[in-house]
């Protein structure tokens, strides 16, 4: 069974059009190691560039999307299929983000905003509490934009808050070689 890796990332592209571009370029990456997309189903932004670049490329992807999102995030009341192969519709955030994590093997975190920052720091606490288990996330760090997010999570150890051996629940990927090498991993 082919395997899927989660992405999270903004559902809008910011300021700096290199992350929409490296987003376009991860998801051709991720269809090349022949790997399915799990993602939140927007269609804008940073999730859209992968998905649609996934799906070009050859890759299928599944959407998870709770229904308040479906009019703000779908660029179409009708699932098109152009971003989501299959798009799955949730009653909560809740729910979207338990299917998430179960239907996925591993993930990757693009930039993004605050519901970006929650699904990361999520993942993370999960695996720390052994509910995920085997599943590598990495976060794309290619320029530059995750720098405060790594800064403060060694701040956070240095200030004992958690210990080194967190560091292990994830891998900053700061190039397209370092993220074949993770993808091929998964």
């Amino acid at each position: 069974m082919k395997k899927s890796i989660c992405v999270f990332g903004g559902s809008v592209s910011g300021k700096n059009i290199e992350n929409e571009k490296a987003a376009k370029i991860i998801g051709k990456i991720i269809a090349e190691n022949n790997l399915n997309i799990i993602f939140g189903g927007g269609e804008n932004g940073i999730m859209g560039a992968v998905a649609l670049s996934g799906i070009q490329n050859g890759a299928k992807t599944t959407g998870i999307i709770p229904n308040f999102l479906l009019k703000k995030d779908l660029l179409s009341p009708t699932h098109s299929k152009i971003f989501n192969t299959k798009l799955i519709k949730t009653k909560t955030m809740h729910q979207r983000k338990k299917l998430m994590y179960n239907k996925s093997d591993g993930f990757l975190v693009l930039p993004g905003g605050i519901g970006t920052l929650d699904e990361c720091f999520e993942v993370l606490t999960w695996c720390q509490l052994s509910q995920i288990k085997n599943k590598n996330v990495g976060i794309i760090n290619f320029n530059g934009y995750w720098n405060p997010l790594i800064n403060l999570i060694n701040h956070i150890i240095e200030e004992e808050y958690m210990g080194p051996n967190n560091l292990k629940y994830f891998e900053e990927i700061k190039d397209i070689k370092t993220l074949k090498i993770f993808l091929k991993n998964i």
